[in-house]
């Protein structure tokens, strides 16, 4: 089957609906839980997450939804976004196969930590910040500076954090201490089901390590009576693995309940590669019926569901609102959203950012012509494609670029 139908074919909408009344009510736990700490501002920032973030790990869209054709129609009068992501490190131990980390070409990027000062620095621009992704393209947990950004949101800004990690290499008492007080959610790499598959894929990464961290997590959050951190997975659909996805909900549901990960984004994400050249090999297509029946047969486990669907049918370019969440590229440059990554063109994507956060102030960043240019451009359907957008895997541009053409900002003209 292919992956684009999946969710509208497999479940209906009775089942749709069900289920996101199911995770409404999970996140009333998590809402009673900071009302009962008198966590007020964290509240509001969870509130936030859930409710009004477009598209970032945690969102429901709840209230944002409906406001969608105002943020389009309003797009270069937008206010400073509350939303950020921001690659904290360009450093890798790991040598995950399908990983553009391990095919940059020599002096494609400075591969290094951002320090803490630096990170407070970006963070200062963004005054309203209520929501947070901590995740880039290098192993966020080997910066020794990562856990101190952490408690620095946590503490001063009460500031909603998600992060997606392996977990395949933390101890759990380093986990305990830096990590978990201090972020809401983790989206848990995890592309396997079994040791041997797992260790294949993710190579350098520990699978026993990685299902301990998860029982202790587990414990953690029963020993504290606390909801947090939502734990949610995210594994990639490939020729390798595709066998063991019903395996890996078994494996989930063996370790705990649906209730016991977290509230309403605790589920599992099996996603579409994000494929370029040198990954293409391993992209799976179609998703065999077999595979299909036994997923259908663990329904009532932890939730599932297919993203990154073909580029054919994906929504048009035009009604992307993922450019609301701006992605902070080490060292500082500025990036429409985090869908233009993994696409192994690091230097195009510094060439074409907005700005960098180092050598002026975001606000300037944002009001710029450029950016503004940017945001005319994408949302209207007469317009041409922007350039850093052409080929996006979460919107389809290529019927819009044979039409009405690219825009490239620095040829001044329409490509």
């Amino acid at each position: 089957m292919v992956l684009a139908d999946l969710n509208k074919n497999i479940f209906g909408a009775f089942y749709l609906w069900k289920a996101a009344l199911k995770r409404f009510c999970f996140d009333l736990f998590s809402y009673g839980y900071l009302i009962r700490k008198i966590k007020m501002r964290k509240l509001v920032n969870f509130f936030y997450t859930k409710a009004i973030v477009p598209t970032g790990e945690g969102s429901q869209r709840w209230l944002y939804g409906p406001f969608e054709w105002y943020v389009r129609k309003f797009s270069q009068s937008m206010p400073l976004p509350k939303y950020i992501e921001i690659e904290t490190t360009t450093i890798c131990n790991k040598r995950c196969f399908i990983c553009e980390y391990i095919y940059w070409p020599q002096g494609d990027q400075v591969k290094r930590h951002m320090r803490l000062e630096e990170f407070k620095r970006i963070i200062g621009q963004f005054p309203s910040l209520r929501w947070i992704n901590m995740t880039g393209e290098g192993s966020a947990f080997l910066n020794p500076d990562y856990f101190l950004m952490l408690k620095h949101l946590s503490e001063k800004f009460s500031t909603s954090i998600w992060l997606v990690d392996h977990l395949a290499d933390i101890r759990f008492d380093k986990l305990r201490s830096d990590v978990l007080p201090y972020v809401d959610g983790i989206y848990v790499s995890m592309d396997g089901a079994t040791k041997k598959t797992y260790e294949s894929i993710k190579i350098g990464c520990n699978f026993d390590n990685v299902v301990n961290n998860l029982r202790l997590i587990i414990e953690y959050k029963k020993k504290n009576k606390t909801p947090f951190p939502h734990l949610s997975f995210r594994y990639i659909i490939l020729k390798e693995n595709i066998h063991e996805m019903p395996l890996f909900l078994d494996l989930l549901n063996s370790l705990a309940s649906p209730r016991q990960w977290g509230g309403s984004a605790s589920y599992v994400e099996f996603t579409g590669l994000l494929y370029f050249p040198e990954v293409e090999s391993h992209y799976v297509k179609e998703i065999p019926s077999d595979v299909i029946n036994e997923l259908l047969k663990r329904k009532k486990g932890i939730g599932f569901f297919f993203s990154h669907p073909e580029e054919s049918r994906n929504p048009p370019i035009e009604q992307c609102t993922a450019w609301m969440e701006p992605y902070i590229m080490m060292p500082g440059y500025v990036l429409p959203c985090c869908s233009v990554l993994m696409s192994n063109r690091r230097p195009f994507l510094r060439q074409y950012s907005f700005g960098n956060v180092f050598k002026e102030d975001f606000k300037d960043i944002w009001s710029g012509e450029y950016y503004k240019q940017f945001r005319k451009v994408i949302t209207d359907p007469a317009l041409p494609v922007p350039k850093i957008c052409v080929g996006c895997r979460a919107f389809r541009t290529k019927e819009r670029a044979r039409s009405k053409g690219v825009w490239d900002i620095h040829a001044g003209k329409v490509a």
